[in-house]
């Protein structure tokens, strides 16, 4: 397809995911289905040091996703408001790097069946690694409230670690807690993307490129280039926005959410009419079906 045929369709897209996105996860609290798993890890029966856990722990897990999914729908905003005859070269990618990350962290924090215990000590991993990076950033700061702040905020995961007793966690920027690690946001992105690319397709490598992009790095430029003339007829480099590039970017970022999405519905026990109509859209534009 031409440049501006893939933007069209591409803008649909996206207009139709956040339409979709915005119903379907606008609500600041989450509502699960009575027969849900979200429902039973709401009425858990762990015990921390202060008595039963109760719905905080795994409302604060759900509240980290909405969160991100928040974040998620915005990239993908951004992507939409990207999009025209005259856009950007290589923005399109950087969003779309932040989309599929956000997204498959999500993926990995609400994995069904994995129980109550294991989703909460997802979360304190989460909340654990991002504050500790805080602090590290913190340190060089000049001295303020947001510094203040930032410091202070390993503490309070640490003291909710405490309470819930799920274990004592591992030092550093990958910690371990009750037996839960975060994956690397190259082995994450690529878990969350077995669904999404044909099966001899590498996921690693994939999500490299995008990482390429953002980072500088020479490979991954050189996609956004393409060979011409100037004018005065010597052979030229120029920069260049492939539409086979760009109409694959923000397919991926859009499956990025509806795969992060279908995880997050099977947990709450969501009905899918609404799921459903929503690719069916999707398939009607991508192939006019």
């Amino acid at each position: 397809m031409d440049h501006e045929s893939v933007v069209d369709q591409n803008w649909r897209a996206l207009d139709a995911t956040l339409k979709f996105g915005e119903k379907a996860l606008g609500e600041p609290l989450w509502v699960p289905d009575a027969k849900s798993e979200a429902a039973a890890e709401l009425a858990n029966s762990e015990i921390g040091q202060n008595g039963p856990w109760g719905e905080y722990p795994p409302r604060t897990a759900y509240a980290a996703a909405n969160l991100m999914m928040t974040a998620v729908l915005d990239d993908l905003a951004s992507l939409r408001q990207l999009l025209g005859v005259q856009m950007p070269v290589i923005g399109p990618t950087v969003v779309a790097r932040s989309a599929i990350e956000i997204a498959s962290t999500v993926w990995w924090l609400m994995e069904p069946r994995i129980g109550v215990r294991r989703r909460v000590c997802r979360e304190l991993v989460l909340s654990l690694t991002s504050a500790r990076r805080a602090k590290q950033v913190a340190k060089d700061m000049a001295a303020s409230q947001g510094a203040t702040d930032a410091l202070g905020q390993e503490s309070r995961v640490l003291q909710r670690i405490r309470e819930l007793n799920v274990g004592q966690p591992t030092s550093g920027f990958s910690p371990t807690i009750g037996g839960e690690t975060t994956l690397s946001a190259t082995d994450g992105t690529a878990a969350m993307l077995k669904a999404v690319l044909p099966p001899k397709a590498s996921k690693e490598a994939v999500y490299r490129v995008y990482s390429a992009v953002t980072h500088g790095e020479v490979y991954g430029l050189v996609n956004f280039t393409a060979p011409g003339v100037s004018s005065n007829g010597e052979a030229q480099i120029h920069w260049h926005l492939d539409p086979d590039v760009l109409d694959s970017t923000i397919q991926m970022a859009i499956a990025s959410f509806r795969e992060a999405y279908r995880r997050i519905q099977r947990v709450m026990g969501w009905g899918k009419l609404e799921s459903d109509l929503w690719e069916i859209k999707l398939d009607k534009i991508f192939n006019g079906a």
